[in-house]
């Protein structure tokens, strides 16, 4: 594996230890660096990596929870620092389940947080980064699909649920509380032309550009009637970019500022909370798809 960084304008790269086994759909998990990092000037955190499509009972033959994290060696005459490579486990509660799906994954404090879904059951489990142990949160499963991140300016973390952009509190998901309805919020894109639907093939990104701003990516079907077969059919295929920032208060046009706060409220302001919480839409883009190209995934 390899690790690409920009230190004052000069791109390193280097070398990073190989996994210890084949991920067949990695989920990977970035960890800011903490103090313990800065201590000798690296400015680095470790990375956590799990595969989507668990498979509990084999995970003593097949490692499927790995972390990339930089450890140092200490002798008599030297300290030295180098990237390792730790198999971790996965939680107790589902290593007889012979099928897994990691539904969504956040970082919450020193913690990450995994809702997983299977045959025989969901539920939401917590790995403490700092013991390496498992907690259980409960048998639901968190609001989000994939990667949900935190904005410490709002306190709140921001992803996607069910195709759309969501937002809700997760700052007790570690103490085994399920985030209520009052606390989240999703916001539908009734804005969009009715010829444009949701792919299959892909789902839909939220990344975060830092301070409450965003970029949605949608991947969408432009439907065209058929008039041999007198239905809608599949035209063009695209990616809608739209810059979003999200705040609290009036800042700027809301997408829908008449459902702009939680049940009428518009009273609440400070982190954490999801009353008067507007969705700011900003420019949008179309990335146009052909045969010999198309965006598969954003970053």
């Amino acid at each position: 594996m390899l690790r690409f960084d920009n230190i004052d304008g000069c791109s390193y790269i280097d070398t990073m230890p190989s996994l210890h086994g084949y991920k067949h759909s990695p989920l990977a998990i970035s960890v800011p660096p903490t103090d313990l990092h800065l201590l000798d000037g690296e400015d680095t955190g470790d990375l956590y990596i799990i595969d989507s499509v668990l498979h509990p009972d084999k995970a003593e033959v097949r490692p499927q929870f790995e972390a990339l994290v930089w450890r140092g060696i200490t002798t008599s005459l030297a300290s030295h620092r180098f990237w390792h490579c730790d198999i971790l486990p996965l939680p107790p509660w589902i290593i007889h389940h012979r099928n897994a799906l990691v539904y969504g994954h956040a970082l919450v404090g020193d913690t990450v947080c995994f809702s997983i879904s299977g045959s025989e059951g969901d539920g939401t489990y917590c790995f403490h980064m700092a013991t390496r142990e498992w907690s259980k949160a409960g048998d639901w499963l968190m609001p989000f699909d994939g990667k949900a991140d935190y904005v410490p300016e709002l306190g709140l973390w921001f992803g996607v649920s069910e195709d759309l952009p969501c937002v809700a509190d997760l700052s007790g998901v570690v103490r085994g509380e399920e985030p209520p309805p009052e606390k989240m919020r999703v916001w539908a894109h009734d804005d969009l032309p009715e010829e444009w639907q949701p792919t299959q093939l892909f789902k839909p990104r939220v990344i975060s550009l830092g301070s409450g701003r965003f970029i949605v990516v949608d991947f969408l079907d432009a439907m065209e009637f058929d008039k041999d077969c007198n239905e809608m059919v599949t035209g063009k295929q695209f990616a809608l970019f739209t810059g979003m920032e999200v705040a609290y208060g009036s800042k700027g046009k809301s997408d829908h500022a008449e459902h702009s706060s939680i049940n009428g409220r518009s009273d609440g302001k400070g982190k954490g909370l999801t009353r008067a919480l507007r969705m700011i839409k900003h420019k949008s883009g179309r990335y146009m798809f052909n045969n010999q190209q198309r965006i598969e995934e954003v970053l």
